[in-house]
């Protein structure tokens, strides 16, 4: 059996999810409980991918690794501007 919940939506979103369930032929709750075991399964495979790193580089490594992940987006980024 189904639990009632309660929580507040803005404008946008519900305009969404009517969309959407319109589209869908689907109720309103369909429409959230699919949408949130998209979400959670594309959260959790990001955290996976990152999961395999764990333990695999000393803390030195770890570190050196992010030093160099944020420098270049920071490279990046400054390029991105187009001076």
């Amino acid at each position: 059996m189904k639990q009632v919940v309660n929580f507040r939506l803005s404008n946008r979103a519900i305009t969404a999810l009517s969309m959407l369930q319109n589209k869908m032929h689907l109720s309103k709750t369909a429409v959230i409980e699919e949408a949130l075991q998209l979400y959670a399964k594309q959260k959790l495979r990001q955290e996976d991918k990152l999961f395999e790193f764990a333990g695999i580089l000393t803390d030195k490594e770890a570190e050196n690794l992010l030093n160099t992940v944020s420098s270049n987006k920071m490279d990046k980024d400054i390029e991105d501007l187009d001076l």
